[in-house]
């Protein structure tokens, strides 16, 4: 079973490079075990039926980059590289605990993986030299991003960007050299398409008992939000070693593709991580920006009342708000009838209270709401550009974010219209 895997990937891999890297998988001890059998052809395809639950393979830890103990380097290099992830981890997220901890591992992996490449003589510099970035955002030439209408991705970019830049500079008063900013910026892309946050139940949900791992073969399996192969983690007592598993999710008929969910993202976030979207994805949704300009004067009515009801509402920016591919942001629209309620229409239901609000308070409440919401929808339509015949990946991308984007617009416009 694993040769005919590994005679399938060789034709993908003709570099030395991938030669090198495909003999690295096949040595022993048995860290690749395959027990279906698997056709690879710019994918993983099942060549025989797959039962719901089978293991199709495992993949041993000690093959992968792990945010538990750096691969290859002796115990004083390690901690000195630990000790440099952590701090500047807590550093770039301040307080926040959580991010620190997922910043922190993505540093210790990032690291592992410039060494690995750099020494050609350690272990798992085969599979280092194969972690490539993924054709994001992140990398578009400049004639491609001065094309983004859309804020959203655009403050994406943005911010990934600083924080990147943020790390690297880092990393130079920690006096780690010989990289970079852009072969930084290419690390920190790859290993985060890379990155698995295991935890064995939820292998791609993070949480404070999550191990990362970047782990051969995985990106192989493509994404789906319907997979068919889930990830899982097995500890074999009797090897005293620990296995990446993939297994069935469902059965698995001849020729069907192999995929896993690489989470429930939006099409921003799948293109900025992994660089690829998703057709009519149900997880889409945009952030705007909502002008109260001229809507200023509702503020000072009833304002203690109003405040009194929004400070139960999860709302802590009023003028950044979310819009949903397919469904009404009901708190958004639940704070609305609020904002625009009248002293006059107060008064004429002074026994209203904030779950009064999830439904209709009066018709002319809800004009104030639908003409508001359908200006501020009109203003950001009118700030996309129009990108005809989109040639080239990246092109391609910015104009299904931008669809995605007026979709979105489109079919909350038609609602408040309504």
């Amino acid at each position: 079973m694993q040769e005919k895997l590994i005679a399938g990937l060789t034709s993908n891999y003709g570099s030395l490079l991938g030669q090198q890297y495909l003999k690295w998988l096949k040595m022993p001890p048995t860290y690749l075990r395959v027990m279906q059998s698997i056709d690879y052809r710019k994918g993983m395809y099942a060549a025989q039926q797959i039962k719901a639950n089978q293991q199709i393979m495992l993949i041993s830890t000690e093959k992968c980059f792990t945010s538990v103990e750096f691969v290859g380097c002796d115990t004083r290099k390690s901690q000195e590289l630990q000790t440099i992830a952590s701090q500047i981890a807590h550093k770039i997220c301040g307080g926040k605990v959580e991010q620190q901890y997922l910043v922190t591992g993505l540093l210790k992996i990032i690291l592992q993986v410039f060494v690995h490449q750099k020494d050609q003589s350690l272990t798992h510099s085969p599979f280092a030299n194969m972690i490539q970035p993924p054709n994001t955002p992140l990398l578009w030439p400049q004639t491609v991003i001065d094309l983004i209408s859309s804020r959203n991705l655009g403050s994406l970019i943005e911010g990934t960007l600083l924080q990147c830049q943020s790390m690297y500079n880092e990393l130079q008063l920690s006096k780690v050299y010989g990289l970079t900013a852009i072969e930084f910026l290419k690390l920190f892309q790859a290993v985060r398409a890379s990155l698995i946050c295991f935890n064995p139940q939820k292998p791609k949900y993070f949480d404070m008992q999550s191990v990362q791992i970047v782990c051969p073969i995985v990106q192989q399996f493509d994404h789906s939000f319907d997979p068919n192969c889930y990830l899982d983690g097995c500890y074999l007592s009797h090897e005293n070693m620990s296995f990446v598993d993939i297994s069935a999710k469902k059965q698995i008929e001849p020729g069907d593709k192999l995929t896993i969910n690489y989470g429930n993202l939006s099409n921003h976030d799948l293109l900025m991580r992994h660089g690829i979207t998703v057709e009519d994805n149900p997880y889409n949704e945009m952030p705007i920006d909502l002008d109260f300009t001229k809507a200023i004067n509702y503020t000072e009515q009833l304002f203690d009342q109003k405040q009194k009801w929004l400070r139960q509402s999860e709302i802590t920016n009023i003028e950044r708000q979310t819009l949903y591919a397919n469904k009404i942001n009901v708190q958004l629209l639940q704070y609305l009838r609020i904002y625009f309620l009248t002293e006059q229409e107060f008064s004429l239901n002074p026994h209203l209270e904030f779950n009064s609000f999830q439904e209709k308070i009066s018709e002319e409440n809800e004009m104030l709401v639908k003409q508001f919401m359908i200006q501020n929808i009109k203003n950001i339509l009118s700030t996309y550009k129009q990108i005809s015949k989109p040639i080239g990946k990246e092109l391609q991308d910015l104009f299904k974010i931008q669809k995605d984007e007026m979709t979105i617009l489109q079919n909350n416009l038609t609602f408040f219209s309504k």
